[in-house]
């Protein structure tokens, strides 16, 4: 859908948790409406879209005082404007419009390998929004009506260096050829790390009973660790396991960020001037999860998006002598942060977090890590501190830890005060921490659970 991802957030951390709420607790999934499943609504990656204007705390309007996500403007012939996007009759509403006088970007756009050359950005506008808050699994629910034109109406999600597909409609390609597109949900999986270049990992297409530009419809997905299941009107039409796609190809296992867009797709036609404008229609979008805490790790996959700007973990020059981020071993994604202990360890190594990374409110909490062992480890405690306000907590005793398997490792704390913009975690290895010199500490997932 776009050649570069956004970089991974840890900022929702605890903020998605904290702002998790049973708003409308008798809404939910079409597809189990006796809520079976036991779903509490995420409200801050959900919208009615009911009031006047879209809620620009919840969503990012690409384009926005010049800022693009990804730095993706749109598929070329189109862009992303902002005027393109309006609430009108309790639905969102994202146009496609021909509009030759737009300040369109002098860039080249060479995402399509059938135009080598590349396409320049002319004549036609679209527009995309996207959540400002991640969520790491749940079920994701939009009631729709595509744009009728060779545009596409999207429902997607990114996070860091994978993307997600619920679906990409087409449903009146100017290539009238093509008469599968109007009926037809095709839904992805892409690797966007570096290794992947974009690879699809996971491709599907099915027909539905119904052209999805003629009304309304609801398509849910649930997202598990273990599985998609996509649902269209409340039945179920299509599933896939991560056995099927596969460990290396099963890369959706980090927090998203939600997309709605219209793009061009040239190789299905470029929609003519007579052809716009039109709209996809958004009457709302849903998303529930299992936990009203939801609970996120803080991973070691990446910069991680505060504030619009791009922070990663850090270590003193002294602490990088024993500590990194590696890709020699992970319990989920590709990267953990790894401890050697080569020589004597004749001071403190720490690593921060970036600042801003936790927003805890006063409360009780469950702290929990994953932790592996070599053989020949001589780590005996990690220590965990919370910056802002400062709270030590009691040191994680790996004495007893099974070696050669990842093992979880936690202890609950209480917090009085709340997180201050700057609150942060510290990962620390004392020199009385270790009794030898040994084999790797590799440490990965770290989250924080509010439990009361």
């Amino acid at each position: 859908m776009m050649n570069s991802l956004p970089i991974f957030t840890a900022a929702c951390l605890i903020a998605t948790g904290s702002t998790i709420a049973a708003a409308q607790p008798a809404v939910y999934p079409v597809a189990d409406p006796k809520n079976q499943g036991e779903w509490h609504l995420n409200d801050a990656v959900s919208d009615e879209f009911e009031g006047t204007t879209l809620d620009e705390k919840k969503w990012h309007i690409q384009g926005t005082n010049g800022e693009y996500r990804s730095n993706f403007i749109g598929r070329a012939p189109s862009q992303f404007s902002t005027k393109n996007v309006r609430i009108e009759a309790g639905k969102l509403k994202l146009q496609a419009k021909w509009e030759p006088d737009f300040d369109f970007s002098k860039k080249i756009d060479k995402s399509d390998k059938k135009a080598p050359e590349g396409r320049p950005y002319e004549n036609i506008t679209t527009a995309a929004v996207i959540s400002k808050q991640q969520f790491l699994y749940g079920y994701m629910e939009i009631k729709c009506k595509a744009a009728d034109a060779s545009v596409t109406s999207s429902f997607w999600m990114t996070g860091n260096g994978v993307e997600l597909d619920v679906f990409e409609f087409l449903a009146r390609p100017a290539q009238t050829h093509k008469k599968q597109l109007p009926r037809e949900l095709w839904s992805s999986i892409h690797d966007w790390s570096p290794e992947g270049k974009g690879k699809t990992t996971w491709t599907d297409r099915l027909q539905l009973d119904w052209k999805v530009a003629d009304d309304f419809h609801v398509y849910g997905i649930e997202w598990d660790e273990n599985y998609l299941k996509f649902h269209a009107d409340g039945k179920l039409v299509r599933s896939v396991t991560r056995q099927e796609v596969g460990e290396e190809g099963w890369v959706i296992t980090k927090p998203l960020w939600v997309w709605v867009d219209s793009e061009t797709f040239p190789w299905h036609g470029i929609p003519e001037k007579n052809d716009l404008p039109v709209d996809f229609e958004i009457e709302y979008i849903r998303i529930w999860q299992k936990s009203l805490t939801s609970n996120i790790p803080l991973s070691f996959e990446g910069p991680f998006a505060l504030e619009e700007k791009s922070q990663d973990w850090w270590m003193t020059e002294p602490s990088r002598k024993h500590l990194a981020i590696v890709d020699e071993k992970a319990a989920s994604g590709s990267k953990s942060l790894k401890f050697s202990d080569s020589g004597p360890l004749e001071e403190k190594v720490t690593a921060f977090a970036p600042y801003g990374s936790s927003d805890l409110e006063p409360g009780r909490y469950e702290f929990s890590m994953k932790a592996w062992l070599e053989p020949e480890c001589d780590v005996k405690r990690v220590r965990i501190v919370l910056e802002e306000p400062w709270l030590e907590l009691k040191p994680l005793d790996l004495s007893g830890v099974e070696k050669g398997k990842w093992v979880t490792i936690s202890q609950t704390f209480r917090r009085s005060d709340p997180s201050s913009a700057k609150d942060r975690i510290r990962v620390v290895v004392q020199p009385e921490d270790v009794s030898g010199s040994g084999q790797a500490l590799y440490i990965d997932d770290l989250s924080i659970e509010k439990t009361e």
